[in-house]
């Protein structure tokens, strides 16, 4: 009888105790949920993110769902490597025409530019009207046709035109048409809009591309100044394909 004690009191013993595989299981588990120290690539990461979040002012564009600045100043919908690059820029005296109203008006607006803008839809035009007090003019032009001929209505060339709204390829050849002597033509997303971008190369302007991220958007796209000089380049330059970029297919307002 006190052999048969002796056992079970072993057997009740190992039972009250954890496994050897148990405990280490329970540690590895533990070790897995403590927090690790930060290595120097995560810490640069961090300090990455902070600049396009903080500095850049990535974060309050997500937040008030407008392209801003991290002071609440307004920028452009332009990708951030092209909205330092003219930053940059002494825009006083410029004359800059618009297609497609918005913070980019105001943007080059408050740098001293003489902006006019063009808009297709009406509520937005409305809203833009109320912000508008230092533009030149901002017309409503719902077809196709009044929209890309917008330009040549306020009588004058432009140093630069900017192709960022609605019906871009229409939009394109008129600015052709506008230009100053030695003016400029911005194309937002012209890794999209390769049309047009074609189109512009093809009447003598060489592209300068600005790939990057930019305001409100979570995916990056390409930027593109096209200067009015003929290149060796030019036949060989392939069409942006930003990384981390999105494709797109032409609907019926390209």
């Amino acid at each position: 009888m006190s052999a048969v004690r002796t056992a079970i009191a072993g057997r009740l013993a190992r039972q009250s105790r954890p496994s050897t595989l148990a405990t280490q299981a329970t540690q590895a588990a533990q070790a897995d949920t403590a927090p690790q120290p930060l290595t120097a690539a995560d810490l640069a990461l961090r300090d990455a993110v902070a600049i396009l979040a903080d500095q850049s002012g990535y974060r309050r564009t997500l937040e008030s769902k407008r392209p801003t600045a991290a002071d609440g100043s307004p920028l452009p919908w332009y990708t951030y490597p092209a909205i330092e690059y003219f930053n940059q820029l002494d825009a006083r005296g410029l004359r800059i025409f618009e297609y497609g109203c918005g913070n980019s008006s105001l943007y080059w607006s408050r740098k001293g530019a003489e902006v006019w803008s063009v808009e297709h839809d009406p509520a937005w035009h409305a809203a833009m009207v109320a912000q508008s007090a230092g533009l030149k003019g901002l017309a409503l032009r719902e077809t196709r046709e009044a929209y890309a001929a917008a330009v040549h209505e306020p009588g004058a060339t432009f140093d630069m035109i900017v192709v960022d709204g609605i019906w871009r390829p229409a939009c394109a050849a008129q600015a052709l048409q506008a230009l100053a002597p030695h003016g400029v033509i911005l194309l937002d997303n012209s890794d999209w809009y390769t049309d047009v971008a074609a189109l512009l190369r093809q009447n003598g302007f060489f592209p300068i591309d600005f790939n990057g991220f930019g305001p409100c958007n979570p995916y990056c796209w390409t930027t593109s100044l096209f200067l009015p000089f003929r290149s060796p380049l030019t036949a060989r330059l392939q069409s942006p394909v930003p990384i981390g970029g999105i494709a797109v297919q032409q609907g019926e307002n390209w």
